[in-house]
């Protein structure tokens, strides 16, 4: 008789609740990835933003955020899947599915208001003198965010349906007997 160990009794009786590894997860995926824009002020706090400069990592801002899209779906996805798996047919897979939608949502909320958070600080307050004196800049939607970053901000909020269609384990479905079946006459030749 296999009975759970004590994780996974824990797992089996919250369904609902977002764990807190995978939303961890999300969370240092999201800083990371938004800190192709804010990652000026990071550098230069610590005396290195000559090499940030001659990185040029903010001309990579889709890709940063497409990257940080994808980990973070993955993260949320691999872990819920993997608990799906584990916890069996016993588990309710709806709710591990709607716990990794929220996680994942949550994550990838956190990328963009970051990314967003980091470049409205860097470009409108830290060095406003240099860039609020262009245009697209200091009359973008938010003020010191260009208007293609809030774009591509909003676009990382995709990584939801992409969550969506991805394989999740389904709880096994008895295969249903008619009831005719037991009563039918069979024909010997």
């Amino acid at each position: 008789m296999n009975l759970p160990t004590g994780n996974q009794q824990r797992d089996a009786g919250t369904n609902s609740a977002v764990r807190p590894k995978p939303m961890a997860g999300s969370l240092a995926a999201a800083l990371v990835a938004s800190l192709c824009c804010g990652g000026s002020l990071l550098f230069a706090s610590i005396g290195l933003g000559g090499l940030y400069s001659t990185l040029g990592l903010f001309r990579y801002v889709p890709q940063f955020l497409a990257a940080g899209t994808l980990t973070i779906v993955a993260i949320n996805w691999l872990y819920y899947r993997h608990l799906a798996e584990q916890t069996g047919p016993s588990c309710d897979g709806a709710h591990l599915r709607r716990a990794m939608y929220l996680s994942t949502f949550l994550g990838l909320v956190a990328l963009a208001g970051s990314f967003v958070v980091l470049e409205w600080l860097n470009h409108a307050v830290v060095n406003a003198a240099r860039f609020m004196s262009r245009p697209e800049y200091a009359y973008a939607l938010i003020p010191g965010v260009l208007n293609q970053n809030l774009v591509y901000a909003a676009l990382s909020l995709v990584g939801v349906g992409l969550v969506r269609v991805l394989p999740f384990p389904a709880r096994p479905v008895p295969e249903a007997r008619p009831a005719h079946a037991e009563t039918m006459p069979t024909t010997q030749g």
